[in-house]
């Protein structure tokens, strides 16, 4: 078997092998792809929770080949006790230009999982940190090339729904860093969305998402002609919609976090407690279930769920409270263009709200398991303690008073805003690369997710579904050399902001 060719990076710095287990598989649309990246010890860890039942579906995985005995590892059992994976598996390697060709070596005998997982678990222990490879880590390379694996329909073209109908035909694409892991089941409610929610969907969207308690936004259809969200029985999950007495009453909708109460309901929420602190406080009138211990919310909002000042970025303006914010005329739009009549996902991405859980803990499967660790402190929003407003656009505090649903559903829309970095499931074509020159730490996906305001998609949030990193990010878990990144990868995203003004010039969007 001659061995693989591989094409260089950009930069020329870095070699990529595409498909190393051969030819890919077939993955016919619709399909939601899991692409994801990482060391050959992260991806092994991703691979072996695929084994025990995370992921039902197809991944496509970019892994940076150092440490090379690591790959060579990996290879060997993808090549021997784990082929059984490479039915739903596609495998691209980035290595140093001048390294030498990955093999798999094949194995003709039969995949054995005992022995793959006790393989990938090995693999997984040994894997040491990426700053200490001595190479840098070119994450948004490998990000590019695990959503190009996802991206390739071999089915033949997407279909649409017919006239009047969204485009539920396509593929999709949930990219996740190798430390994230999906809630259970959440490509087979992501599909069902699709297939059974989606003929559903009318313009726009945002009448789905929005609670009772939001205020009216420009170019949406007041709330009693909302829409019922997507995929769910009645409005916000109700199975009997607004046709359920008392549906308006202000004692029945809970507050939401960063957003005016248009039913004028004072004082409704006080919460002392630091985000990841288990103090709890109920919302009146709503069920036990939605005690909120830890939310974020925006302290220039009257009011409201109240949190210390670190959470509220004074930069900022509120978007869902500033006039001249909604005097943009591309922030809330219509999904649909002048004149169009098939509603477009093609510039919506469906975020994911993230969290992280103590180490150690059994990473959890459903919200209601989520709830019950963020209760008592062994959960907690992403990047909680370290970069609140990384996160804080998501409102925390409103995706967990949501009333419960059956099914994955779009709760509501949020407008970007710096430094948002969302993970989310998006169209697998059409969506802007991520920037290669990014490497190591800082700034790598806050700038594509800029990117994707600035092109002018929209943001709207899943209910039902949700990614976790296992462990805490904590102050003083990096590495020495992190200032020095961040510091370069800082200026090298205030040229990025300003080329982003030249590639989108028609834009009025900023970031």
């Amino acid at each position: 078997m001659p061995p693989p060719r591989g094409v260089l990076d950009t930069s020329g710095t870095f070699r990529v092998y595409r498909d190393l287990l051969g030819s890919p598989p077939r993955w016919d649309p619709p399909e939601l792809v899991l692409a994801t990246h990482g060391t050959p010890g992260r991806v092994a860890e991703t691979l072996g929770g695929a084994l025990g039942g995370l992921w039902e579906g197809p991944l496509s995985v970019a892994v940076f080949g150092v440490p090379k005995g690591g790959l060579g590892e990996l290879l060997a059992a993808l090549g021997g006790p784990c082929r059984g994976l490479r039915g739903r598996l596609r495998l691209h390697v980035v290595v140093g230009a001048a390294a030498p060709p990955p093999t798999v070596s094949p194995n003709p005998g039969p995949p054995t999982p005992g022995r793959c997982r006790g393989a990938l678990r090995r693999l997984a222990a040994a894997d040491p940190p990426s700053y200490t490879l001595g190479v840098p880590y070119p994450g948004n390379l490998l990000r590019n090339v695990a959503w190009a694996g996802a991206a390739e329909e071999r089915g033949g073209p997407s279909q649409n729904g017919g006239p009047g109908r969204p485009k539920i035909g396509g593929r999709f694409v949930l990219l996740l860093d190798a430390d994230v892991v999906p809630s259970r089941g959440l490509r087979e409610e992501f599909l069902r969305l699709l297939q059974e929610g989606g003929a559903q969907l009318g313009p726009p969207i945002l009448g789905a998402g929005r609670g009772l308690g939001d205020p009216p936004v420009r170019g949406v259809v007041g709330v009693l002609g909302d829409l019922p969200a997507v995929g769910a029985a009645g409005f916000l999950g109700d199975p009997g919609g607004l046709g359920v007495p008392r549906a308006l009453d202000p004692s029945n909708v809970p507050s939401d976090p960063g957003v005016l109460n248009a039913l004028e309901v004072p004082n409704r929420l006080s919460v002392p407690s630091i985000p990841g602190v288990p103090n709890t406080v109920s919302i009146v009138g709503v069920p036990n279930s939605l005690e909120v211990p830890n939310v974020l919310s925006d302290p220039g909002v009257p009011k409201t769920l109240e949190v210390p000042k670190s959470f509220h970025d004074p930069g900022v303006p509120n978007a869902l409270r500033d006039p001249n914010t909604l005097k943009d005329p591309n922030a809330l739009e219509n999904l649909n263009s002048p004149g169009a009549t098939t509603p477009s996902w093609d510039q919506v991405v469906f975020v994911l709200p993230a969290f992280e859980v103590r180490a150690g803990t059994r990473v959890p499967g459903t919200k209601a398991e989520l709830l019950q660790l963020w209760d008592r402190g062994d959960a907690r929003p992403f990047y909680g303690a370290l970069c609140p407003r990384c996160q804080a656009p998501t409102s925390y505090g409103r995706w967990w008073a949501l009333p419960p649903t059956a099914h994955l559903r779009v709760a509501y829309e949020m407008p970007w805003r710096d430094p948002w970095e969302p993970f989310y499931v998006a169209p697998a074509r059409g969506v802007p690369p991520f920037d290669e020159r990014f490497l190591q730490y800082g700034f790598n996906r806050i700038s594509q997710a800029c990117e994707l305001h600035v092109a002018g998609f929209r943001f709207v949030v899943l209910d039902g579904a949700f990614v976790v990193h296992r462990g805490f990010k904590e102050a003083g878990g990096f590495h020495g050399g992190r200032e020095a990144e961040l510091h370069r990868n800082r200026q090298l995203f205030r040229h990025f902001r300003a080329e982003l003004r030249q590639r989108y010039p028609r834009s009025s969007r900023r970031c």
